[in-house]
């Protein structure tokens, strides 16, 4: 059996709280109350891991709805990445993806009939899905 701890449990604690709310590490609260840094890291730990919700806990109804509501503004700003950067290649004659242009330049690629860039025959790029012609 283990020997008793010198350490309270309330002086265990506050330590705890104080190593939690400080913005110095463990082992600078720990030099600062007198005692072994792995000591204070280990009542973190423990303290930590009673006191963080469990993985598979269930979510609240609210919890829920907010993370629905966070998915949905997520694929609405996808979307919309998706569609502004189609729009950059088709109104600015070149692709965003850096280090590829559209083959001729703004008037080749207007007047071509081709949309989106390529950096070769079988990359292609654009507002067009990648086919190459409109």
């Amino acid at each position: 059996m283990a020997p008793p701890s010198k350490y309270s449990p309330e002086f265990r604690e506050e330590a705890v709280q104080i190593a939690l709310r400080s913005s110095k590490t463990i082992s600078e609260t720990a030099r600062e109350l007198e005692i072994n840094p792995e000591t204070l890291r280990g009542w973190v730990k423990k303290h930590q891991k009673q006191h963080e919700p469990a993985a598979d806990a269930e979510l609240s109804l609210s919890e829920r709805a907010r993370l629905e509501e966070l998915e949905r503004r997520i694929r609405k700003v996808e979307m919309e990445n998706v569609f502004l950067k189609k729009c950059a290649v088709r109104s600015m004659g070149r692709c965003s993806i850096p280090g590829r242009t559209v083959a001729g330049g703004v008037a080749g690629w207007r007047g071509s009939g081709v949309r989106g860039c390529r950096t070769s025959r079988s990359v292609k790029c654009g507002g067009d899905g990648g086919t190459g012609s409109r």
